[in-house]
């Protein structure tokens, strides 16, 4: 019985022991996690960017589009009106025998031919003389008072070409005579439907005015913008 009791009493001392060491472990353990968890520090700076990767491969491409509208039609052109301009060199003068009209006379001119395809065989040519902002028509007969000196232009066309003569000479009649002008000479061709012409000259257009021509033909067809 006696010994029983001291048992006891062992056990009971040590079941004490063991309570406070856990006790103790435990508030170790609380210390422990309570001193490691503290206030969060401020956030570092950043690191230095690595290197770009390579570019990956294209995609494949889209599919088209749908077709857009179609833009407003343009204005019709007309081919009953059109002109050109054509610059005749010095040198480009030719002296040649030109013949009379009605008799078998001829008579030396410088000729200078200029090719144009708009010159067709149902189409009329106005030709101008064109001079800093001034346009002559031809032909055009000039003689100088000072001196008596005469100096004359003309033309004539035919399919695909138009052909200019010029002539100089001191006096009227008599004198000495040139067959090339002492410049280059700049022209301006406006080339017309016979009809339209047959026009101008019946509602009294001086076709030697080349300003009358235009305004005219601005009124009865459409004149391209170059004209």
């Amino acid at each position: 019985m006696l010994r029983t009791y001291k048992s006891n009493i062992l056990k009971l001392k040590i079941m004490k022991k063991l309570v406070r060491l856990f006790s103790v472990l435990a508030l170790a353990s609380t210390v422990a996690f309570t001193s490691c968890t503290g206030d969060t520090g401020p956030q570092g700076d950043p690191g230095p960017q690595g290197p770009a990767g390579p570019t990956g491969p294209a995609g494949p491409t889209g599919p088209t589009g749908p077709t857009g509208p179609a833009g407003e039609k343009g204005d019709t052109g007309n081919s009953n009106v059109n002109s050109f301009t054509h610059t005749v060199a010095v040198a480009d003068w030719v002296t040649t025998e030109v013949p009379g009209i009605g008799t078998g006379s001829t008579s030396q001119w410088g000729a200078a031919q200029v090719s144009n395809d708009m010159v067709t065989s149902d189409m009329a040519v106005l030709a101008y003389l064109v001079s800093g902002d001034f346009k002559y028509s031809l032909p055009i007969s000039l003689s100088k008072e000072i001196d008596s000196s005469v100096e004359s232009l003309q033309f004539s066309y035919g399919t695909g070409v138009v052909n200019l003569y010029y002539k100089s000479q001191t006096q009227l009649f008599g004198g000495s005579k040139s067959y090339a002008p002492g410049s280059d000479l700049s022209f301006k061709f406006v080339v017309i439907e016979e009809t339209q012409a047959a026009a101008l000259k019946s509602s009294g257009v001086d076709l030697s005015d080349y300003e009358q021509v235009v305004n005219y033909l601005n009124r009865t067809v459409t004149v391209p913008t170059q004209l």
